[in-house]
């Protein structure tokens, strides 16, 4: 009876969609690509938008998730939900790929990684991710590219939304958020907690987060803003180590905090000159216990507390119609201390201090040409100096929908805290590693923008890899050098059609080659394949379903002994209106998100099995 009852309804939804006007897909506006606000299709870079519409539809419940489907991006987690996320991008480890909060750079001083699993999904308005060497704009460690987590920004009659959930592995998830704007002002204010028990004895994630932006638009075309995030989030850890074995760990435990302030002043101080003023802090303050068993692990209670401030004055010029020249200036301070307690005692304090100027020319000619340049200069007074450019151009046929393009730049990646003063493995004669990276690619738009496909070539160098080689006058005998060297290139592809108004596909694929010059080894945790592909029905109004899948080849973990074997996950789910205006409250949905439908046994990071089969089901309400 219930399959009866649908076919009449989506041959109904069918004949409409025949019938309707032209599918109209908006190019979106992004800032990360150069700083200023631009089409994407004026863009010589690869860039990806993940909306926060998109945020809903798949009910994502992390940012890491929502990510796994970019071209050219991988993510990995150590586990279940709430352990560590590393994300790479084109063959960069994650500490060669910037990752930001409104402009802010959330990347660990000391470890000079981004942990996804820190980042709520709360009062996000978008995601832009930039393939590519992006040091120009943004300095040290964007050499693989750029990922840029944009809050939104409150508008309209003030409005609300409620969301529970419930599932496998005793997962819950709740969430609240309001926004609005009142006169001048707007606000954006979400709150959000994350439990799982996990999939092992002492596999537990506690996660509490809050987000917002408050802001007032003055009436001389000026805008304050402040952004804010914090989280809380306290782990069990499982696993005491995975090679030659997996072998679990009974009490290691990790507590995290995490927050940051981002105050910004943005201003037309004249037709066309546009002015824009960061001051941002962000705190990351991590306890870690751990006593045996395993007798072999010892006893260890660390404390690493790390802070980033840093402000940013940047000027934007249109000198005319069809030039914009960005000059911009910003100085940083990083710093970081540890202290360790057990079987290896140990204790730092470390400060880094950079200052940094960069400018940058976009030209516009007859609105088919585009192109840009720029160059930066960074100072560190600890590991000195560097300068690093970058050159795009695209070029548009717009009476066939076609884009050419074409990006060349250089990047570094600094030394973190931990390479230049961890007692017995640092360094600090350390130089920066440098890269040397181009792309080529082309777009396509047809069937009135229903059809959207293109391919992109890439190829990275990397110098002066920062590796531990044997140095018998070491404390442990090995120490951090400036001795590597390696290249990565490949392919990225994407197909998406939109055959009607109420279904999406898309499929991409990713083949990346990567080898180390010096030994001739592939580098490790890169699969050479990756598909994603996905579909998105919506059947009658009030029903949205989708389909998403990925494959992912083997890769290896340690060269010549140890390769995580491929795998493919199947995700499911849909949000079901069950409810319209009913009183103050705007809606009610049921919503529902299926991960690893086949069950299928596998690790992102070899030894940390991922979820098996998982499920969660809520109810999200809106209020206005």
């Amino acid at each position: 009876m219930r399959r009866s009852w649908l076919v009449p309804v989506i041959l109904i939804a069918a004949v409409r969609a025949a019938h309707a006007q032209e599918t109209k897909v908006l190019e979106p506006i992004v800032v990360t690509a150069t700083k200023v606000e631009t089409p994407r299709e004026q863009l010589g870079a690869t860039v990806s938008v993940i909306t926060g519409e998109e945020l809903r539809t798949y009910n994502y419940d992390r940012v890491e998730e929502a990510l796994r489907a970019v071209p050219g991006v991988e993510i990995q987690r150590s586990g279940s939900p709430g352990k560590t996320a590393d994300i790479r991008i084109r063959g960069a480890d994650p500490n060669q790929v910037q990752v930001l909060v409104d402009g802010l750079r959330v990347k660990s001083p000391t470890l000079g990684t981004a942990d996804l699993s820190e980042i709520s999904l709360d009062a996000i308005e978008r995601i832009e991710i930039v393939r590519g060497p992006q040091s120009t704009l943004y300095g040290a460690d964007a050499i693989g590219g750029v990922v840029n987590i944009i809050t939104k920004k409150g508008e309209g009659p003030v409005r609300g939304s409620t969301w529970v959930e419930g599932g496998s592995y005793n997962t819950f998830r709740e969430s609240a958020n309001v926004q609005g704007g009142l006169g001048r002002f707007n606000f954006n204010l979400s709150g959000s907690r994350f439990d799982t028990g996990g999939q092992f004895p002492n596999d537990d994630s506690e996660q509490t987060s809050a987000a917002g932006r408050i802001g007032y638009d003055f009436p001389w075309k000026g805008e304050l803003s402040l952004s804010g995030r914090y989280t809380r989030l306290d782990l069990d850890l499982p696993i005491s180590r995975t090679l030659p074995q997996v072998i679990l760990d009974p009490n290691q435990q990790q507590q995290t905090e995490a927050y940051l302030a981002n105050l910004t002043y943005t201003q037309d101080v004249l037709a066309w000159w546009h002015l824009k003023a960061r001051y941002g802090q962000w705190w990351n303050n991590q306890g870690y216990q751990n006593s045996p068993p395993p007798a072999s692990d010892g006893v260890t209670i660390s404390q690493t507390d790390t802070r980033r401030v840093e402000g940013e004055l940047t000027n934007s010029f249109d000198i005319t119609k069809w030039d914009t020249l960005t000059v911009g200036g910003e100085r940083r301070r990083e710093f970081g201390r540890n202290t360790t307690l057990g079987t290896f005692p140990s204790r730092f304090r470390q400060e880094l201090n950079t200052t940094s100027l960069y400018g940058q020319d976009e030209l516009r000619i007859l609105d088919r040409v585009f192109l840009g340049g720029g160059v930066r200069w960074d100072d560190n007074d600890v590991f000195g100096w560097a300068v690093t450019g970058r050159a795009s151009a695209a070029v548009l046929f717009r009476e066939t929908g076609s884009k050419l393009r074409f990006a060349r730049g250089t990047g570094f990646r600094a030394p973190t805290i931990n390479d230049l003063a961890f007692p017995g493995f640092a360094n600090p004669t350390l130089k920066p590693e440098t890269s040397e990276s181009y792309e080529i690619g082309a777009d396509q738009k047809l069937w009135k923008n229903r059809i959207r496909t293109g391919l992109t070539f890439f190829h990275n160098r990397f110098q002066d890899l920062i590796q531990f080689v044997f140095d018998p006058t070491a404390p442990f005998q090995f120490l951090p050098e400036n001795v590597g060297r390696a290249q990565t290139e490949g392919v990225e592809s994407y197909f998406e059609i939109d055959p009607v108004d109420w279904m999406t596909f898309y499929v991409n694929y990713t083949c990346t080659d990567t080898g180390d010059l010096s030994t001739g080894d592939q580098l490790r945790r890169f699969p050479r394949h990756r598909w994603n592909t996905g579909v998105t029905v919506t059947p009658i109004e009030r029903l949205t379903l989708f389909a998403q899948a990925r494959v992912v080849s083997s890769q290896v973990e340690i060269p010549g002994e140890a390769r995580n074997p491929g795998y493919h996950v199947i995700d499911a789910g849909g949000t079901l209106r069950l409810l319209g205006r009913t009183g103050f409250m705007e809606r009610l949905e049921l919503t529902a998100r299926v991960q690893n439908l086949t069950d299928e046994r596998y690790s992102e990071v070899l030894g940390f099995r991922a979820l098996g089969f998982n499920a969660l089901v809520g109810l999200r309400a809106y209020y206005q």
